[in-house]
């Protein structure tokens, strides 16, 4: 693996961005239990164009023909790229290849955290039919780091290099457990890289839907500075792509990723418009910028292959996914000592890793699965399990306020509960909604048969933590 030199942090620099591993979740004062709403299609997210893709693995292969010292010239060196005998990439011969992908601030750019990933994605390719998925995982989401304790996701890349030299493998690893899948590859590249990519391809072109400001737009004095792109078409330059994609003062964490899916198809786009592959000048000077800017674990063998396999790939054929706090997004948002983090519906990544597998064997479609999570408003009979009086009509007005419909408020038959319960009343039709519903309270999931002749879809028993 060729990369730069890595950089130790000490213990203490990683405590200021670790979360403790026994704290209570509370959920976020700014969260809803639940929410109901439509939302938009699962096809925007956070991603990067698997043709894009093609085309960094093309630079990065020549970088390394370059750093090894061959004497290559521009006129030859894709030809000698194209016949380079390949291998077998990992995953090849079970019919299905999976990569990370990151990008981070990186220390070009005199930005807090430059270690830290604000993106981290999962492009996984079949073999077999061509076809490609596409999974993003928010930089927030709370995990837990084999030998060390808890973080959020985007800090494992930089504890993984600080413990072994090998963050791209230790959140490699990580996202494999929360998806299900083997990951064996990652590739990861800066905002430097991002920026000067654009400026070498002569801007990008992106139509702004609506007007986009931000008053706290930092800078690389670490200031502040005013963003304002008003609706319209521009032709951005690598330092105005750049704002455009990480700005997320005045929206969220959401917007910004399909900002970000926006731009990286407006690079695939301008780079087929340039014949890139031919323009060995033009490729040679996009090298010039991945050699500072990006770092894969690829060998030149499998680099190739990857290449061969992936540069006839139809982006037609790319299924997305984002796993966030909407009503199908697998997530919900709490606290963690006042941290804000992103948990798995009901605490368990199993609920993600089963998704995904029904995704990758074809059982069933993304649109599928989401259009069995009905929104309506879930259904819910509250009774206080405690000796706490008004408990139950407390957390029903709640419950209220936050989309659902209580349909029957009471006193259970059995007292003294600490821990709240949450029956699916529902026979599995709204088991993630439960889930989900479980996950807000600090709920156990209750695997009693239940019976109820309220209409109810799911039961909450309250404990005294409810309070």
């Amino acid at each position: 693996m060729v990369r730069r030199k890595s950089i130790k942090i000490s213990k203490k620099e990683i405590n200021d961005i670790n979360l403790p591993t026994d704290e209570k979740l509370i959920p976020s004062e700014g969260s809803r239990l639940h929410r109901i709403k439509k939302r938009s299609s699962v096809k925007q997210v956070m991603g990067i164009s698997l043709v894009v893709l093609v085309l960094l693995l093309g630079g990065w292969f020549t970088t390394k023909l370059a750093i090894g010292g061959w004497n290559i010239s521009s006129n030859t060196i894709w030809k000698d790229f194209f016949s380079l005998s390949s291998v077998k990439l990992i995953g090849e011969e079970s019919g299905r290849i999976n990569m990370l992908l990151l990008g981070n601030p990186g220390v070009a750019n005199d930005i807090d955290g430059p270690y830290l990933t604000d993106t981290v994605m999962v492009a996984s390719i079949s073999t077999e039919d061509n076809t490609g998925l596409l999974f993003s995982l928010p930089r927030d989401l709370y995990v837990k780091i084999p030998g060390y304790g808890n973080s959020k996701l985007n800090a494992v890349y930089k504890i993984g290099d600080s413990q072994n030299d090998a963050g791209g493998q230790t959140l490699a690893a990580i996202a494999s457990d929360i998806l299900g899948l083997d990951i064996p590859y990652y590739m990861k590249i800066d905002f430097t890289g991002f920026e000067q990519l654009i400026d070498e391809l002569g801007g990008v072109t992106i139509e702004v839907e609506k007007d986009l400001y931000d008053d706290e737009y930092p800078t690389s004095s670490k200031g502040y500075e005013i963003l304002d792109i008003k609706a319209g078409t521009y032709t951005m330059d690598g330092a105005m792509a750049l704002k455009y994609a990480r700005s997320r003062q005045s929206t969220s964490d959401f917007d910004r990723a399909r900002r970000q899916q926006k731009l990286l198809v407006a690079i695939r786009d301008k780079s087929l418009s340039l014949n890139l592959l031919s323009q060995s000048s033009k490729a040679l000077a996009i090298i010039d910028v991945l050699n500072d800017s990006f770092e894969t674990n690829l060998t030149l063998a499998e680099t190739k292959r990857m290449f061969d396999l992936m540069k006839d790939f139809d982006l037609a054929t790319l299924t997305t996914k984002v796993f966030d706090d909407s009503i199908t997004g697998l997530l919900y948002g709490t606290r963690v000592n006042e941290l804000y983090v992103l948990r798995p519906v009901g605490d368990d990544f199993k609920v993600i890793s089963d998704y995904v597998a029904k995704i990758v064997s074809g059982e069933a479609t993304v649109e599928e699965i989401e259009s069995d999570i009905i929104t309506e408003p879930l259904k819910v009979e509250v009774f206080n399990g405690t000796n706490i009086t008004g408990l139950a009509s407390k957390i029903a007005a709640r419950l209220r306020a936050d989309g659902y419909e209580v349909i029957l408020v009471g006193n259970n038959a059995v007292r003294g509960f600490t821990k709240s319960i949450v029956y699916d009343l529902s026979d599995g039709d709204r088991i993630l909604e439960a889930r989900r519903l479980a996950s807000s309270l600090s709920a156990n999931i209750g695997e009693d048969e239940i019976i109820s002749t309220s209409g109810a879809q799911v039961r909450i028993v309250l404990g005294s933590e409810a309070n």
